[in-house]
């Protein structure tokens, strides 16, 4: 099971929680950085030797990565060009060898060679009996071998091979690994999970590893005032390339620490870079130390595969609240303290359904506290309060259910620096998160974000 999981981590990055250690600062659980390192920076557990046919096995003088692939295969011919920038880099460390699959003609051998302008060496496997020796049973896959005698030695194989595994090839190959990461250079994540796999499971368990998703589905994925942050390095020359096909699509390893982590010698502080999306239009009373309880990074280590997978279906379903986007804490101090100056709004607040929701509980649900909390304001923004004598439920949902605690607002009598205005100008974003804290498809499952927010437009912004 713990390698179904693993191969879900590193396909998905290419498409319950622990109790958090109170010695961590950070919030998050114990763990190993790069547990798994192991598994690319040292030899194989099992050396194994295989022996190819004669007439391919002469063409293995040293290092040596084989690509099995069919060229009418579209995983094939999307990491094509990824392929072809790898053997140029290896340059005199390894050479690149093509092996096409029996299944297939010469015909299409050769015009997959051309169209994606294969720079290394093509052999047409007619009667399988590479692909035998080679065992494999998809494509792309990839094998590096070295000379043995009048065999070869096994190195590392990727079976599949998938977007981003061209740095693990071009580590393994390389006599120094580290070289593979050269400054400024954006690997992706399927690069990283290979050593992080505690990093890169937990990561899969966070609303970056759906960012783009997000865009899709409200059809914002063209809008460039979107997309640079629900993709890792946008706007750099290796970072993302605008196509949603790219291994960089949503907020990866990489838009935390940069391109290449720390690889590349150039370390970067993680905690400096949330604040180039995560800032005052985008985000509620964002704090890099609010945030960081929600980006364990070894949160998966303590959950088994089936809570793991219900995690991420949660995730995916949008049943995960977004609560990093929680206003600051304060004192709601009611919607009667509003109506003085915003009359208006109040009498739309009134008429609405947000100030009757507390009839809508029966004698058993207005008296647990798990469900008033989306039916009334709570006394105070934060954690939800643990009784029902915290909320202001003779008010329902109140103006600062939306708009945040007015406490400082009020005593400032005004002001927009005090109050969360969410008025025409906040991003669709923003409103969504503070709505689909409660209206979420377990409990509101027609509810959708444009027609309701018509529904509530009540003025000009506090």
């Amino acid at each position: 099971m713990k390698r179904a999981r693993s191969l879900a981590i590193v396909a998905a990055f290419f498409a319950v929680s622990a109790l958090a250690t109170p010695s961590d600062p950070r919030g998050w659980s114990p763990g190993t950085p790069a547990a798994n390192s192991a598994r690319v920076l040292e030899p194989l557990a099992q050396e194994v030797t295989l022996e190819f046919p004669s007439r391919f096995q002469k063409l293995i003088t040293g290092p040596t990565v084989i690509v099995y692939f069919s060229p009418t295969c579209p995983h094939c011919q999307a990491v094509a060009p990824e392929i072809n920038a790898l053997s140029k880099r290896l340059g005199e460390s390894a050479t690149v060898i093509g092996v096409s699959t029996g299944g297939q003609s010469a015909v299409a051998m050769k015009e997959f060679v051309s169209e994606y302008r294969v720079p290394y060496k093509v052999i047409h496997d007619t009667d399988g009996e590479i692909a035998a020796t080679l065992g494999v049973d998809s494509t792309p896959s990839v094998m590096l071998v070295v000379p043995d005698g009048e065999k070869v030695k096994v190195a590392d194989y990727w079976y599949p091979y998938r977007h981003g595994f061209d740095t693990l090839v071009e580590m393994r190959a390389l006599e120094n690994p580290w070289e593979a990461f050269r400054p400024g250079e954006f690997h992706g994540d399927g690069a990283c999970a290979t050593c992080h796999l505690s990093e890169a499971s937990s990561a899969l368990l966070t609303h970056h590893s759906i960012a783009w998703a997000t865009l899709v589905e409200k059809e914002e994925d063209q809008n460039p005032a979107c997309t640079n942050c629900h993709v890792t390095g946008a706007g750099q020359p290796t970072g993302w390339d605008g196509s949603e096909g790219s291994h960089l699509v949503n907020v990866g390893c990489e838009a935390c620490h940069g391109p290449g982590g720390p690889h590349d010698g150039a370390r970067l502080d993680p905690r400096t870079t949330c604040s180039g999306c995560h800032d005052e239009k985008h985000s509620i009373a964002f704090s890099v130390e609010k945030g960081l309880p929600k980006i364990d990074h070894y949160r998966a280590d303590a959950m088994d595969d089936n809570a793991f997978f219900e995690e991420r279906r949660k995730l995916a379903n949008g049943e995960v609240p977004r609560d990093l986007l929680a206003f600051s804490e304060g004192t709601n101090v009611g919607s009667a303290a509003c109506v003085g100056c915003h009359s208006e709004e109040h009498g739309a607040w009134e008429a609405s359904p947000h100030a009757k929701a507390m009839a809508r509980l029966d004698a058993t649900q207005s008296q647990d506290p798990t469900c008033v909390r989306c039916h009334a304001t709570a006394e105070r923004s934060g954690p939800p309060p643990a009784t029902v004598a915290e909320f202001h439920t003779s008010e329902s949902v109140g103006c600062e259910s939306c708009h945040g605690p007015g406490e400082a607002h009020v005593k400032a009598g005004g002001g927009k620096g005090n109050i969360e205005g969410l008025g025409e100008d906040c991003p669709v974003c923003v409103l969504e998160a503070v709505c689909t804290s409660c209206h979420t498809p377990q409990w509101d499952p027609n509810w959708e974000l444009e027609p309701m927010l018509e529904k509530i437009k009540h003025g000009k912004k506090p």
